[in-house]
């Protein structure tokens, strides 16, 4: 069982915690509590998920003791950068700070390290508050992740709780911060600026080469068409590109 009193050290902000053992989906039960009138900025973290949730519908796989399985009840930003690109920076930050690894950013908010995919962020509105939900691979679980190739852990030797209680420090931090400091930040681990990707667009897949990222966390990209923002949606890069995971 995760210990509060670990993370509450890490966190260093008096911040309500809610411990479970096992829970379907911390974003579910948080989302829950928040429609039951607790609208508490706050944190409830999982052991282990039955039924974690990625974005686009995707499942998160979430074993027992070997991740962080993590959600918190915030105030949508005050500006129109994403909570989701707040997060990004908010998880690298904080495992660089208690491990040492330094993790690239695929926009829009999953982490690599070594190719391989190590952490995904989910954020969800309820009762104009946000539940962002987190989850990161801290150790290859036993069998590894089945069907999921391009999953990999940080294979970290430090505790959970002090993973925990720094990532909530660092997003709450960067709802304080200058939006231009993320956006640096952010920019400077991007692994696909230069590369070429496909993504789709009303329904048909487009080629092109991105370019960066907009002040509003939006990825800038060429197309034989000219150029183009693209908001929400995923991408993908060429296998013969994988030397951009590194």
């Amino acid at each position: 069982m995760l210990n509060e009193e670990k993370i509450l050290e890490a966190l260093e902000y008096a911040l309500p915690v809610t411990l479970f053992d096992v829970t379907d989906s911390t974003n579910l039960r948080l989302k829950e509590m928040c429609r039951s009138g607790d609208t508490r900025v706050q944190l409830l973290c999982a052991d282990h998920q039955t039924a974690g949730r990625g974005r686009l519908g995707r499942s998160f796989l979430s074993p027992e003791k070997t991740g962080v399985y993590m959600s918190l009840l915030l105030p949508l930003p005050k500006d129109d950068l994403p909570l989701t690109i707040r997060a990004a920076v908010a998880v690298c930050r904080a495992v660089e700070e208690v491990t040492g690894k330094h993790l690239l950013i695929k926009w829009v908010n999953d982490l690599f390290l070594n190719r391989k995919k190590v952490c995904g962020i989910l954020a969800e509105g309820v009762e104009d508050m946000a539940v962002l939900g987190i989850g990161l691979n801290v150790k290859m679980p036993r069998g590894g992740f089945p069907g999921v190739p391009v999953a990999g852990a940080l294979e970290a030797e430090e505790d959970r709780e002090a993973l925990i209680g720094r990532i909530s420090f660092h997003v709450l931090k960067t709802l304080e911060e200058e939006k231009g400091s993320i956006l640096s930040f952010y920019r400077e681990r991007m692994l696909l600026t230069g590369k070429e990707i496909t993504f789709m667009h009303s329904g048909q897949e487009k080629n092109a080469r991105v370019v960066g990222v907009d002040d509003k966390g939006g990825l800038v990209v060429q197309t034989a068409q000219g150029m183009e923002i693209l908001r929400t949606g995923e991408v993908s890069i060429g296998s013969s590109q994988v030397s951009a995971f590194e």
